[in-house]
């Protein structure tokens, strides 16, 4: 069984005014034995069909197979309600407890000394307290996968939009290392298969500017680059517009970002190298109903555990060549295999 409880939510990505919808209790699972059990505690809201709702789906799955329940809180997008929503939780009956991003690393260093009877863990941050299990991505393996497309892409011939420019591009949200992971990846890509592919990068300076995201690639494909990757969060409808406007190819970071890839009737997001958060709160859910939830530890997961792939979409199938989409899947599986490294430097 599941129970919700939403404190905030906001009315679209990237608005500044939040509208509060209510005010959780940190109520604990209705039924059963409360330790069997595990509460997530989103510092934002569901429905965006990435990151959150992955691992929604992650704490839903792995609870669903361990026969426990679930209590999910989405805070919403205002910092001060975020520690006593985590408050609560604590006090409450689950002993599991999940939070995500860097923005919460503050708060659960916090939460984990004052309560150090209960387990917790966080994804995509790493806290480092003898009762939090830490999970981390390896978004340069995401961001290596969208730069190999590109790169094979812009060499090739006959490819719709691809004129051979020698140019792409690459849009990152913020300048912090997360970020900076999916760039350099996506730079190595780009050079492990087509050296002489000049890569474009900028950063928006936030995660919710279209208008910014925009202006940049716009000003990308006016120095020639035929495919831009975006890794901005909100700030992606604007590339996707701009490649759309400049009629170029886009490549998404979220799956869910495949299913409508028209803008303004103009196909544009070819496909998305995306990394799923789902894989890895399901194996954390599954570890604590074990009892064996590594404490302490942090563990990064990517291609080798199916949290990071490319989409293949409808319109990547209709417009990548047979022969690019089939050496785009051989060097995935190299990085599953752990050749990542040695693909960078070409041993």
């Amino acid at each position: 069984m599941r129970t919700r409880s939403l404190i905030a939510a906001v009315s679209a990505v990237g608005a500044a005014a939040l509208v509060l919808t209510g005010c959780s209790g940190g109520s604990s699972p209705a039924g059963g034995d409360t330790s069997e059990s595990v509460a997530m505690l989103v510092p934002g809201t569901a429905g965006d069909g990435g990151f959150f709702d992955q691992a929604i789906a992650g704490v839903d799955a792995g609870a669903e197979e361990a026969g426990w329940e679930t209590q999910i809180v989405e805070a919403g997008y205002e910092p001060t309600r975020w520690q006593p929503a985590l408050d609560d939780l604590a006090n409450g009956g689950s002993d599991t407890i999940i939070t995500s991003t860097f923005a919460m690393v503050d708060l659960l260093t916090q939460a984990a000394s004052k309560y150090p009877d209960k387990q917790f863990a966080i994804f995509d941050a790493v806290v480092d307290a003898p009762n939090v299990y830490s999970i981390t991505y390896r978004y340069d393996e995401t961001g290596f996968l969208a730069g190999v497309l590109a790169g094979l892409l812009e060499t090739a011939d006959g490819v719709e939009r691809i004129d051979g420019t020698g140019v792409v591009g690459v849009v990152g949200g913020q300048d912090i290392p997360t970020i900076n992971d999916y760039i350099t990846g996506f730079e190595a890509g780009v050079e492990s298969v087509a050296p002489d592919v000049t890569v474009l990068k900028a950063y928006a300076g936030s995660f919710a500017d279209p208008v910014k995201g925009k202006a940049i690639a716009a000003d990308m494909i006016a120095q020639g680059a035929e495919i831009v990757f975006t890794a901005s969060g909100g700030t992606d409808t604007g590339v996707f517009e701009a490649a759309a406007e400049g009629n170029v190819w886009a490549i998404g970071n979220a799956e869910v970002q495949t299913e409508s890839p028209d803008i303004n009737g103009t196909p544009v997001i070819l496909t998305a190298s995306t990394t799923s958060t789902k894989e890895s709160v399901q194996d954390a859910v599954l570890q604590a109903a074990d009892g064996a939830l590594p404490l302490g530890e942090t563990r990064s997961f990517g291609v080798a555990d199916g949290s990071i792939w490319i989409v293949e979409s409808d319109l990547y199938t209709q417009v990548v060549p047979q022969a690019i989409r089939d050496r785009v899947a051989a060097l995935t599986e190299d990085v599953a295999a752990g050749e990542y490294e040695s693909l960078l430097t070409g041993e």
